[in-house]
């Protein structure tokens, strides 16, 4: 199916799907092609419209507004976050970066298989994992795969899943699947609530053990921000911190400056996360998660 949206706000396609959100979205010619709401979408930005084409009439061009989230107010987001030099040159840069609303399964457990691994390789375990445990579907004489039921994910060998390169990610994969298709993560109860209990419900404990072994502060915070709505949420990895120890230490710290300097690393315990994460949330306010975006793709651009 092909069809166009048109663009009445600030959109960069490119940026958009460069910046790390997502892992199944790559450049074919001309267009942007991703496996999303278990369908096909190839996409190409001309200046104010969006040519897609899709392989099902499920995802249209409602469904494409709603995914790249076209309907907000972009520049007012925007000027919310500028309140420095370093953000206003992260945001004059990538001018047009939005934040996209993935599904809120595929969103956790690809972000479980992102601790401690750079985009490409993270990409290319979650295609691992789609081409051995998803269903597969024909499109322009092409076999892509979907993206696996939890359940799929739950049934399987840790040693199969090892196979598909994720390492020590193996049996976090399966037990995040597993608790999931148990229905022990209420993905409706996550987005509804407040930011706070939201994160505390990603990271909380039943009968002594994690509900979601291998879920971190920094891969509950990427959930959140990518798949659930909230804005403020602030994911902090390795560039995060090295964007905010040059541009914002007043924000880290004296102890935690020292520290970094002197370590040379910016593996964060949990209690420098949480107090780093509500300063960083504090200065910049309801659309944090926005500046940390902005700022992720302008330390990325340097390296």
């Amino acid at each position: 199916m092909e069809f166009a949206v048109p663009l009445s706000s600030p959109f960069s396609l490119e940026h958009t799907l460069a910046s790390g959100q997502t892992f199944r979205w790559s450049m074919r010619g001309d267009w942007w092609c991703g496996v999303v709401g278990g369908e096909v979408l190839k996409v190409r930005q001309e200046g104010d419209i969006l040519k897609c084409v899709s392989s099902s009439d499920a995802v249209g061009a409602s469904w494409v507004s709603d995914y790249f989230r076209l309907d907000e107010d972009l520049e007012h987001v925007l000027a919310s976050i500028s309140r420095d030099e370093a953000i206003t040159r992260a945001v004059e840069r990538f001018y047009g970066l939005r934040l996209i609303r993935q599904d809120r399964w595929e969103c956790l457990a690809s972000f479980v298989l992102a601790t401690n691994a750079n985009i490409p390789r993270i990409a290319k375990m979650v295609e691992a994992v789609c081409a051995k445990y998803g269903e597969a579907f024909e499109f322009e004489g092409e076999v892509y795969h979907r993206f696996p039921r939890p359940q799929a994910l739950a049934d399987s060998r840790v040693s199969a899943l090892r196979g598909c390169g994720l390492g020590y990610r193996a049996p976090f994969l399966k037990k995040v699947a597993a608790s999931v298709a148990k229905g022990d993560v209420d993905f409706g109860a996550v987005a509804s609530l407040p930011y706070e209990e939201s994160r505390r419900l990603l990271l909380r404990e039943l009968f002594g053990e994690k509900v979601l072994l291998g879920v971190g502060p920094k891969v509950a915070d990427c959930v959140l921000l990518y798949s659930c709505g909230k804005d403020e949420s602030f994911p902090i990895d390795v560039w995060i911190a090295r964007a905010l120890a040059r541009s914002y230490p007043w924000l880290i710290g004296s102890s935690l400056m020292a520290r970094l300097k002197r370590d040379g690393k910016v593996r964060l315990a949990a209690g420098d996360y949480a107090k780093l994460s509500a300063s960083v949330r504090g200065y910049f306010g309801e659309y944090a998660g926005y500046a940390q975006q902005y700022l992720f793709m302008a330390i990325r651009s340097e390296a």
